[in-house]
């Protein structure tokens, strides 16, 4: 399965949660299918504000924004948190009816379990909803294209404080990318030539941005390899 950067919003969704000075909380979600399982994984700074009045932006056939209340498709589950890492999960029930929720799972064997960054030769692509940019008016989620700019180092969360291991981006983030997958697509378009991998690859998740006084900025990622052993 190679996932194009057009034909990504398919595996994405907008979470949205109101607070009390009538703003939101947003962040991004990717559908997952493992087995059975149908989930929605994002950044545990994320799902630890979603509430009973949190709803998803997903797209209809014609690429229309549509929300859904998030509670009417838990069934009352309870998000899983990670111990360390910046990860939850929630599972979804998905009924053979629901139309909107056919297809857009990302399979669970596309993810990559290994506890190692890709490498800085790689070129990823990240997903999301900077600002929640990108679910209201015309669902179209933003992407930028990047590379690797470390291994693994651990660092302290920035919500929590907890290490955590992390690789680099070389761009930063922006509020809202939060929870989005960073993939390996598995093409590169090189002057007239498309090169082909066998299928795309998840590598991690967005967490936030580093920066210093300087205004040096780079995105940190939550590597997948912590839902080895987890999920």
């Amino acid at each position: 399965m190679i996932i194009t950067r057009d034909g990504a919003y398919k595996v994405l969704c907008n979470l949205r949660t109101p607070t009390l000075n009538g703003n939101e909380q947003v962040g991004t979600g990717m559908f997952v299918s493992r087995g059975d399982d149908f989930l929605i994984i994002t950044a545990s700074h994320v799902a630890r504000f979603i509430s009973a009045a949190s709803s998803i932006m997903i797209c209809d056939s014609v690429g229309a924004p549509v929300q859904i209340l998030l509670a009417s498709l838990v069934a009352g589950n309870a998000w899983k948190h990670h111990p360390v890492a910046d990860i939850s999960v929630i599972q979804l029930k998905v009924d053979q009816g629901n139309q909107l929720l056919q297809n857009r799972f990302f399979p669970y064997d596309h993810i990559d379990l290994k506890s190692f960054a890709p490498s800085r030769d790689v070129e990823l692509t990240a997903l999301g909803f900077p600002l929640g940019l990108g679910a209201v008016g015309k669902f179209s989620p933003l992407s930028f294209r990047t590379y690797a700019a470390s291994s693994l180092i651990t660092l302290p969360r920035a919500d929590t404080q907890t290490p955590s291991d992390f690789f680099c981006l070389e761009n930063p983030s922006i509020g809202g990318y939060s929870g989005g997958p960073v993939f390996d697509l598995g093409y590169m378009v090189v002057g007239l030539m498309t090169q082909e991998k066998e299928k795309t690859i998840c590598h991690g998740f967005m967490h936030g941005t580093l920066c210093d006084e300087t205004g040096g900025k780079l995105a940190l990622v939550t590597p997948s390899c912590y839902l080895n052993g987890w999920l």
